[in-house]
């Protein structure tokens, strides 16, 4: 069953709050507000890079890639448009989420 985002982030939280042992769950959720605020302007500054890439240890990457523009023949009326160019971040996973992204791999069978 699906969880919601807020019982994912307190996980997180108590999660962090353990393996740091801090005294409190406001420090955990500090901890990550900072992360995230100096990921997500880590990756605006350099957003006109096509490429450029952060590499989180063996959880995942996360790369800017730039999207050329495209003529697309749209639907029913069959006329061409032009797509104009577009730049995403994506994100890959790596080590044990890779491994797992198959869904007939038995998580027990990974190593911890």
């Amino acid at each position: 069953m699906a969880r919601s985002s807020r019982q994912g982030r307190e996980e997180l939280v108590m999660r962090i709050q353990m393996a740091l042992n801090l005294a409190t769950k406001k420090e955990a959720e500090r901890l990550i507000s900072i992360f995230i605020s100096v990921l997500e302007d880590t990756l605006v500054d350099h957003l006109a890079e096509d490429g450029y890439s952060i590499k989180l240890g063996g959880l995942g990457k996360l790369m800017v890639h730039h999207r050329p523009s495209k003529r697309r023949k749209i639907g029913f009326s069959g006329e061409t448009r032009e797509i104009p160019p577009t730049r995403k971040v994506k994100f890959l996973s790596l080590g044990k989420l890779r491994e797992l992204e198959s869904i007939g791999i038995d998580q027990s069978a990974i190593p911890d």
